[in-house]
């Protein structure tokens, strides 16, 4: 390379490292000015972790860099040097044409390489640090579960680091004397420099002692159910294998010094292929899982432990019964994937759907929350009744302040395009943005160039910039340690809250039950926290939710202020949140495992297992677990959050109860005659029948089941047609979840949706109870509105 080249390919790389460092530096400062944004909390905690990830980040980095520099160094200058020495005079040297920079770079490189990522360590190093304490010893150990969540995982990546360093760095060192002729095979044996002997020797000895803290932290492995479930006698005969694994490790680093201080090689090569064996043999040792399952000793012990990891308490104590019978329960008649095909419109869509309550008259009604968003419209937040359709079956809202319904899907509140919600723009640059002013052109500079957004540079004086908008992401930016469920909108005194339940989840619990999630799997899942974002002003709080939740504890002590106790917790948050769906299901699949032997979650059409349904007006999430042989239901899971926690119990069924799962009881009320007229109607119609999932409820006479049915016109709104129920071995049909239960007990036939005296008489009541709410809140227009509704109702035939 000539001396221009050389020139320009530095002015290139130092250009390259130069926007690579102030893209890095733009976007660090980008997160800090959010983070003051946001709150003073969320500043200084945010601050705080951000410069302890960096330090911990560059500490490894440097560390690694290091390492690998200064044994590319030693083994380059032994085996390649830049002259021959004289007892050396045929040595190979270091190729002229080929800079020694060039090895300093190969070793930051490899640096680079093994150390990135040392950043994720963070959130262990914090807790095992904290020294958090669960209260509750491991039984194969007898140490307290605290360790397996701090200090456990911490160990495991250092040691994983410095095997990998020892390692690949001896891998490095043997190839460059292997190049430069101090190891070389003559007459079919293996010659290695005197030179190079003791380079090697270290580096074997770090390597062996790495592989033997391997095998001390494998009786934690072991405990932490990492290699499966285990009776107390296998864990003793494998820990005795780990330590027997340790000590050979720790005679073949002694035996690899040795071999430098002229021991011969063959112990040391002896020692090596030993520990080579045991680990091998440790490896192909079969486990006793299936022998574990069904020991007693194991699943109570089991049991123990899944009721601390996944928040299950006395899951098997009294169950929460309701005091109600089957035909007076609160029903739910919508499937969230029903929702926007019953309220959405052709210039707009509904989205962000999730499940809550509004009060009226002192009384919490259940609702299906979305958005409502469409070009040239502003967003609406909708409050869709779930208990309750029109006579004809279609969607009714409720509108903030109304004491009744009204049909349609009116706004129950007007949003701003600026205020915050899942379905928020990315960046919002504007006067009215939640965010940032941009009052200064190096702020202008940085913002624009870390979100890539040039409108930034070009914005008039007054406009500010919001980003991280969706309530998910801005919890997730402000409290990175936990996993946070999808938002659920809740109106207070401070106006539109966004709430979402943050998830403490953890790989190294020991001896709990191990289930797929998010990707990977989990041994511990816990709802800790209860976020909230302001949606207009974008702030960010979170509580913690038990007081005697040791783990959010721990958390709340890392971070300062920005975890608030219990106590602090709004009155008007304290309760109507549903139980998290995200939770229910890791709880049921728990209980799907040998520990429990509840039986097993249905699966739908692509394998998948079933989503929970929620009964009893929204009140009670319930999860039924069948056995697949019979297709009937052993157990239900029984969730609900309440203002003085929740509430989860397992309801195992007797085996003379027979209740039917929802496949099964599908297949029998598709024999109905009226479904079946109902089916070939609505298909000649040129809609769709669309049938729901089947909802279970625990009642006062027993396991009750009930399942809508919608009809789907190709131009126009989704309708509730059908309300099929069940109660024991008999079924019952009817265009109402009422109508169903009258002709469940014989007293009448279904009839068409929408038709007879009692259809008209509902829909006439539902317009008075709208138009006195309209005249209690001063609406006239809309009283007026109701009042000619009810005229055209009652008097249809009437001239204007």
């Amino acid at each position: 390379m000539g001396g221009r080249a050389r020139r320009i390919a530095v002015i290139l790389v130092a250009a390259a490292l130069v926007l690579s460092a102030g893209r890095w530096l733009s976007v660090f400062l980008t997160e800090r000015l959010w983070e003051s944004s946001v709150s003073e909390a969320v500043a200084v905690a945010g601050a705080r972790r951000a410069l302890l990830g960096l330090t911990l980040e560059l500490l490894v980095l440097v560390l690694a860099s290091a390492w690998f520099v200064c044994h590319l160094t030693i083994a380059a200058r032994v085996a390649l040097p830049d002259r021959a020495p004289p007892e050396r005079p045929q040595a190979r040297l270091w190729p002229a044409r080929l800079p020694r920079w060039t090895l300093y770079l190969t070793g930051v490189i490899l640096g680079v390489m093994i150390g990135t990522g040392a950043g994720r360590w963070l959130d262990d190093l914090l807790l095992a640090f904290d020294g958090v304490r669960l209260g509750v010893t491991d039984p194969l150990l007898g140490v307290d579960l605290g360790f397996f969540v701090g200090r456990f995982p911490l160990w495991l990546e250092l040691q994983r680091l410095v095997a990998d360093l020892s390692a690949i760095g001896l891998a490095a060192v043997l190839a460059i004397h292997a190049a430069g002729g101090a190891l070389a095979i003559v007459d079919r044996r293996i010659w290695i420099s005197p030179k190079v002997r003791g380079h090697l020797a270290f580096l074997l000895g770090v390597l062996a002692a790495a592989v033997a803290w391997g095998s001390v932290l494998e009786e934690y492995r072991l405990a932490a159910g990492l290699r499966g479930p285990l009776v107390a006698s296998e864990f003793l005969l494998r820990t005795l294998l780990s330590q027997i694994q340790a000590g050979i490790g720790a005679a073949a680093a002694v035996g690899s010094i040795l071999w430098w201080l002229r021991v011969r090689a063959v112990v040391a090569v002896s020692i090596w292929s030993l520990l080579a064996l045991s680990l091998v043999a440790g490896r192909i040792l079969p486990l006793g899982s299936v022998a574990a399952t069904t020991d007693d000793g194991w699943r109570t012990s089991a049991r123990r432990l899944d009721s601390v990891a996944f928040s299950l308490g006395d899951v098997e104590g009294s169950p929460l019964g309701l005091a109600v019978p089957a035909a007076e329960l609160t029903p739910t008649l919508w499937d969230e994937a029903m929702i926007p095909l019953a309220a959405a419109s052709d210039s707009s869509t509904v989205t962000s759907i999730g499940r809550g309550w509004v009060t009226v008259s002192g009384r919490p009604r259940p609702v299906w929350f979305a958005l409502r968003e469409g070009a040239g419209q502003t967003p609406a937040l909708l409050a869709l009744a779930d208990d309750q359709v029109s006579a004809s079956g279609g969607i009714l809202t409720w509108r903030q302040g109304d004491t009744a319904t009204s049909p349609g899907s009116a706004p129950y509140r007007e949003l701003s395009l600026h205020t915050l919600r899942p379905t928020s723009p990315a960046v919002d640059v504007s006067t009215e943005a939640p965010g940032i002013a941009l009052d200064a052109w190096t702020k202008r500079l940085v913002l624009a160039w870390a979100l890539q957004e040039p409108a930034a540079l070009s914005a008039p004086a007054g406009t500010r910039l919001g980003w991280l908008l969706d309530p998910v992401v801005r919890l997730r930016a402000a409290a990175p340690f936990a996993q946070w469920t999808r938002p659920r909108p809740r109106i207070g005194t401070g106006g539109l809250v966004w709430t979402s339940d943050g998830l403490l989840t953890s790989v190294h619990f020991p001896s709990s039950t191990r289930i797929d999630w998010t990707g990977g799997s989990a041994s511990m899942l816990r709802s800790a926290f209860l976020g909230t974002v302001n949606a207009s002003t974008g702030v960010v709080r979170i509580f913690r939710r038990d007081p005697s939740d040791s783990l959010a504890a721990a958390w709340a002590r890392i971070t300062g202020q920005l975890i608030e106790a219990p106590a602090a917790i709004p009155p008007e948050l304290r309760s109507g949140d549903p139980y998290p769906e995200e939770l229910l299901l890791a709880q049921a699949r728990v209980l799907e495992g040998p520990a429990w032997q509840a039986g097993r979650l249905e699966r739908g059409g692509d394998g998948s297992p079933l989503k929970p349904t929620v009964s009893a007006g929204g009140s009670d999430a319930l999860v039924p677990l069948v056995r697949e042989v019979s297709r009937q239901i052993t157990s239900f899971l029984l969730a609900r959050r309440t203002a003085s926690g929740d509430s989860v119990r397992l309801i195992r069924l007797d085996s003379t109860l027979a209740v039917e799962s929802s496949s099964a009881l599908v297949e029998r009320w598709k024999l109905f005659p009226f479904q079946q007229a109902l089916f070939d109607s609505v298909r000649a119609a040129g809609g769709r029948f669309e049938p729901g999932r089947v909802r279970h409820a625990v009642a006062r006479d027993g396991i009750a089941a009930y399942q809508p049915a919608w009809s789907v016109p190709a131009a126009g709104r989704a309708q509730l047609v059908l309300v099929n129920v069940t109660l024991g071995r008999k079924l019952g049909t009817g265009r109402s979840f009422a109508e169903a239960w009258r002709n469940f007990r014989g007293e009448v036939g279904p009839l068409v949706p929408g038709t007879g005296a009692e259809a008209l008489l509902e829909e006439a009541r539902r317009w008075m109870r709208h138009a006195d709410s309209a005249f209690k809140r001063g609406d006239f227009q809309e009283m007026g509105r109701a009042l000619q509704f009810l005229r055209e109702l009652l008097e249809p035939n009437r001239k204007r």
